[in-house]
């Protein structure tokens, strides 16, 4: 009998030299108060302010202020507009190792993929149906009557805690966050951005790991 095998796969900056929420705000929203936020989010003063706030109580006040942006869509108008967004940006900006690894696990017998990211629930349920995976883990958009209310249930730090058991796993990531999840993997597939050192520190010797390297840098 096979062994059913997990493969846990994030979305930003692992199969997209992409940070897909704001990215997708981008794409999305032409809203003139949103590209002010923009520019105070990309201000040294902007990143500052949220990196602490971040730090200290776990908000980030960037994305919970652009998200305001999309209230009031339905969630088949942003479901549109994320498979629009997939299609246009994100796939020209795929970065091919990583999914060259993707479909590795997945032509294995008795391996599923399973999408765990930070990302929108609705990017991550378009790229989990566009590679076939069995399932995805992301940041609910909460909606009223069908309608988004602004407000989302965030699975950035929170994604171990948030995900069900599984025995056998291995995992695709470039998020230093998902520490955790990758010392509990069989095998670990790290996408590095000049970061490779850090991670050899904090796993174990006996981790089986491959790096990758990006070609292109976090924004």
């Amino acid at each position: 009998m096979t062994e059913q095998r997990y493969t846990l796969v994030d979305v930003c900056w692992t199969l997209f030299y992409s940070n897909t929420t704001f990215d997708f705000l981008d794409f999305a929203v032409k809203d003139k108060g949103y590209r002010c936020l923009r520019r105070i989010g990309r201000s040294w003063f902007g990143r500052k302010i949220n990196v602490l706030l971040y730090k200290l109580f776990g908000y980030d006040w960037l994305r919970s202020r652009g998200l305001r942006y999309l209230k009031g869509k339905s969630r088949s108008e942003l479901a549109a507009q994320a498979e629009q967004f997939y299609e246009e940006y994100l796939m020209p900006r795929r970065i091919e190792p990583v999914w060259e690894e993707v479909r590795s696990q997945k032509s294995d017998v008795g391996s599923q993929i399973v999408i765990v990211s930070g990302t929108l629930d609705i990017i991550a349920e378009t790229v989990a149906r566009h590679l076939g995976a069995e399932a995805y883990y992301a940041t609910e958009m909460v909606y009223d009557a069908n309608s988004f209310t602004g407000k989302f249930k965030d699975l950035l730090l929170t994604k171990a805690s948030a995900l069900p058991y599984y025995e056998h796993y291995d995992i695709i990531t470039d998020n230093l966050t998902d520490i955790d999840l990758v010392r509990s993997a069989h095998k670990a597939t790290i996408i590095v951005y000049n970061n490779k050192n850090r991670w050899a520190a904090l796993l174990p010797p006996e981790q089986e790991v491959t790096y990758i390297d990006a070609r292109e840098q976090r924004y």
